[in-house]
C-alpha cells in the first residue's frame, strides 16, 4: 500500500504525539517542530517507542546502520525516514 505524503505526516505526527504524551493536537504541530523542543519534548524512551511504532505502522524495520550520519530533531525527520526511495528503504 503506498500512502501520500499528507498521510505519512499525519500519522507520524499522531505516533509523536501519543508516545511523547504530549497535550495537543496533530494540526498545532508544524512539520518542523523539533521533537525535543518545548511543545513535543520527546525523551530518548519516547524516541524508541516512536521508531518501534513507526515500524509496525509501516510495516518495515529500521535497521540500526540506517542512522549512521543521519539526524532525527524534526517531525519532518522521522517523515523523511519512513518516505525512503526504494534503494535506500529498509529491507
Amino acid at each position: 500500500m503506498t500512502r501520500d505524503r499528507d498521510d505519512v505526516f499525519a500519522t507520524v505526527k499522531d505516533i509523536v504525539i501519543t508516545e511523547a504524551r504530549a497535550a495537543v493536537e496533530p494540526s498545532a504541530v508544524p512539520d518542523d517542530e523539533p521533537l525535543a523542543g518545548p511543545l513535543l519534548n520527546v525523551s530518548s524512551m519516547a524516541l524508541l517507542g516512536i521508531l518501534t511504532r513507526i515500524e509496525d505502522e509501516f510495516g518495515s524495520a529500521v535497521p540500526d546502520d540506517l542512522f549512521a550520519g543521519r539526524s532525527l530533531k524534526t517531525v519532518r525527520d522521522l517523515v523523511e525516514l519512513v518516505s525512503l526511495p526504494a534503494e535506500e528503504a529498509p529491507k
